[in-house]
């Protein structure tokens, strides 16, 4: 498969299904809250990559301390599709130096996620592994991932 072009937006998305909180943090340490919490504030926070991979836009959801129940993994799904509905989501289950679990339920979205999950490890949570074990939907894919100085790149290949 060839190179995948890969760019994060410079915003993170934070996402609290308990609450229904949700908001946007742009790394400058600049707060926008896009969705306040209800009554229930409760439960963990997960952050959210907005990525363009190729020509498709998605969001990955990334576990803070532990993976998303099925009720939070719901409630996250419906969250985003509500917050913008042409940006599919892929959501990490699972993930260790190296090695990375998605679902992500739609097949043209197997390979962004991929891609999108190696430049996320690499460069957001300082993983320096040479190749990434990632597996989305149950498929094994290996996949490495570098910045060339202006763009990340990554090749996704079924493993």
């Amino acid at each position: 498969m060839p190179e995948l072009a890969v760019r994060l937006e410079d915003e993170a998305l934070f996402v609290v299904p308990g609450s229904g909180a949700l908001w946007v943090y742009d790394f400058g340490n600049k707060t926008k809250v896009l969705r306040d919490a209800n009554e229930g504030n409760s439960g963990p926070v997960f952050q959210v990559a907005q990525a363009t991979v190729g020509g498709m836009k998605l969001f990955l959801v990334l576990p803070t301390f532990a993976a998303a129940t099925l009720t939070e993994q719901d409630r996250i799904f419906s969250m985003l599709a509500e917050h913008d509905p042409d940006r599919p989501v892929a959501l990490v289950v699972e993930q260790s130096e190296g090695r990375v679990v998605i679902v992500a339920g739609v097949a043209e979205l197997v390979a962004p996620a991929a891609a999108a999950a190696a430049v996320v490890r690499t460069c957001w949570e300082w993983d320096e592994s040479p190749g990434f074990s990632i597996v989305v939907d149950q498929r094994d894919h290996f996949v490495t991932a570098k910045h060339d100085g202006e763009t990340w790149q990554a090749s996704v290949h079924k493993g």
